[in-house]
């Protein structure tokens, strides 16, 4: 009963810390899950509803509702039996809402990223680690039209987006095993979002407003806090789901694995 009860008091504090962040990658258990030796294959997913800053040099902009997909290979291996590293490799998009980027969606592009997760305390049905991951992620989204609408005597125009950034989380926590193959985690995390939106604008014929601007991206915040579950339901693979919370939004994560 005890160690159920740190488990909420550590949940609920993951959440109190939350602030504005931008949380991309699933994170999965901030503990260590192979032997040393021992390699584990499977894939990742992310849904991302989240909010950043652009800083255009003549002041900050608070960008809303940037919707993040992220799919990726994760390969993992056991450095020793506490203490394992992975790769991510895969691709990823970013779509805008009407009010700052139109009705922009992004082509998938490339997305990477690697981590570390080590156990530092092990008891009975509980786990202590922590975790560090960094991925990255470019992507383009851009939107069109014509003024007038009907095209007559008017001008057509392009507007591109370029976004190229890195995420980086430090989480904390403990990884509970509630029942026999089920495993539920979480803590709060430490982020930090850098990188840079490039602005294309193009009017054909050429109007005099054509521009090109630059902007830098970051986290609003540094904390957030996340929760999740993963079942074991074989006896060498597993299925995880979990949910980061933000201040500036939220991510889904989910993915399976196979150790061998």
């Amino acid at each position: 009963m005890n160690k159920r009860l740190l488990l909420v008091v550590v949940i609920l504090t993951a959440l109190a810390l939350t602030g504005s962040a931008l949380a991309l990658a699933p994170m999965g258990p901030p503990t260590a899950g192979l032997k040393t030796g021992q390699f584990r294959a499977g894939a990742d997913y992310s849904y991302s509803n989240l909010d950043f800053k652009l800083d255009w040099g003549s002041g900050e902009y608070t960008v809303k509702d940037i919707k993040v997909n992220m799919i990726s290979a994760n390969i993992g291996y056991g450095l020793t039996d506490d203490w394992e590293g992975f790769v991510r490799l895969g691709v990823g998009n970013a779509a805008g809402e009407e009010e700052d980027f139109g009705s922009a969606t992004g082509d998938y592009k490339f997305a990477w990223g690697l981590g570390t997760k080590y156990t530092f305390l092990k008891q009975e049905n509980l786990d202590w680690g922590v975790l560090f991951q960094i991925g990255w992620l470019s992507t383009e989204f851009s939107d069109s039209g014509v003024v007038p609408p009907d095209g007559e005597s008017g001008y057509s125009w392009k507007e591109t987006y370029k976004l190229d950034m890195y995420d980086i989380e430090i989480a904390v926590g403990p990884t509970w095993k509630a029942a026999e193959g089920l495993s539920i985690y979480g803590g709060p995390f430490f982020n930090i979002t850098r990188g840079n939106l490039d602005d294309d604008y193009v009017e054909t014929p050429d109007t005099g407003y054509n521009g090109y601007d630059s902007a830098d991206v970051k986290e609003k915040s540094v904390f957030g806090g996340y929760v999740g579950a993963q079942w074991d339901f074989m006896q060498s693979a597993s299925l995880f789901g979990e949910f980061q919370f933000t201040g500036a939004g939220w991510t889904f994560g989910t993915g399976v694995g196979w150790k061998f």
